[in-house]
């Protein structure tokens, strides 16, 4: 795609004249050289109060997403566990009494 944007930049014949001109490459550069100065310009500049991304995700595992859900099931598996040894407990305690 980048290499795309460069190529449709280039004028369409090998000599070209003024009529013949693709400016595109002159409002890029344009917009580039304003978006440059702006975002370093002295006290409205980017650069001063840009603090980039804020994540919203309390904490993310080395894997992915997977890993959470994967985790949140252990953690469900474990709970169930310890009712399922709960309640054996307590019909044991039936049984004996």
């Amino acid at each position: 795609m980048g290499f795309m944007s460069v190529v449709f930049m280039f004028p369409t014949t090998v000599d070209p004249e003024v009529a013949d001109m693709n400016y595109t490459v002159v409002v890029f550069c344009g917009t580039m050289i304003l978006s440059i100065v702006w975002y370093y310009f002295p006290k409205y500049g980017g650069i001063h109060w840009f603090t980039g991304p804020i994540a919203n995700i309390d904490s993310i595992s080395p894997g992915g997403a997977g890993n959470n859900i994967e985790s949140e099931r252990e953690s469900e598996e474990i709970k169930r566990e310890k009712d399922v040894k709960r309640d054996g407990l307590s019909e044991v305690h039936s049984v004996i009494e």
